[in-house]
């Protein structure tokens, strides 16, 4: 893994440029798909700066909080060095969240059903995901554990975020391959299919089952797995379920 490169005498963190990238690339995504469902863009791009703040913190809090053991000392330092350290460590739960804060906040506010929207936010999400875990991978953010298998990848960068020399899993670019599976069918469905939601609420569900089942291979542990044995991701995906489950529960009785 190479959490930074160096280019020009300049320093660039992988997983920072992954994670911008995907960032622009989700709400390039979210346009253009606007525009092929006959949806409001500026839904989107015109809450574009809250968006970025709640997905932000979020992300920032909830990776503190699954990390408490190693960053509870800084909670004494005050609360802007307890939220903005030098790495580039963020909660993907506390990602979804921030970003389902604002969602649901402006889907009240102009009385509008999140069915309408979600086939665009779910099929957005993979296509940015797929650069998004990339960069957790050469970044060292997300590991697997140590195998023998002919998967396995070893760090042999000295700057590896990584605990392990051994080759791990490659969990990221599973993540990331999944995405790019899942975007890609779930996008030809949604060119045949009318039902606005199917494939929103198809996604959830799928990448839910696929997050919880591979995370057994993460190699990264945190305080959830202290007290109720699974990770924040996890856990994450078992709401994540509820919600595909009841979506497509909803499109079902109305079919």
């Amino acid at each position: 893994m190479y959490p930074q490169i160096e280019i020009l005498g300049i320093t660039i963190y992988t997983f920072g440029l992954a994670l911008s990238i995907s960032f622009i690339l989700f709400f390039f995504m979210l346009h253009k798909l606007s525009e092929k469902f006959g949806i409001n863009a500026n839904f989107f791009l015109g809450n574009i700066f809250w968006f970025f703040l709640s997905m932000f913190f979020f992300s920032r809090f909830f990776y503190i909080i699954a990390e408490w053991r190693d960053f509870q000392f800084l909670w004494s330092q005050g609360i802007l060095k307890f939220l903005f350290m030098s790495d580039y460590n963020f909660s993907l739960m506390g990602g979804v969240l921030g970003f389902a804060v604002v969602l649901v906040l402006q889907l009240k506010r102009f009385k509008i059903s999140t069915r309408k929207y979600i086939d665009a936010i779910v099929l957005a999400f993979f296509f940015a995901s797929i650069i998004g875990f990339i960069g957790a991978f050469f970044g060292g953010q997300i590991y697997g554990r140590p195998t023998d298998s002919f998967m396995g990848i070893a760090a042999t960068n000295d700057m590896s975020n990584t605990p392990y020399t051994s080759p791990m899993f490659p969990l990221a670019l599973l993540y990331s391959f999944v995405s790019f599976f899942l975007f890609f069918c779930l996008y030809l469905v949604r060119k045949f299919t009318k039902i606005e939601g199917l494939v929103g609420y198809i996604g959830i569900l799928l990448f839910s089952i696929i997050l919880f089942s591979a995370e057994f291979y993460s190699g990264g542990t945190d305080i959830f797995q202290a007290y109720v044995f699974f990770d924040l991701n996890q856990i994450g995906s078992i709401v994540l379920f509820a919600i595909g489950v009841r979506g497509l529960y909803k499109i079902y009785k109305e079919v």
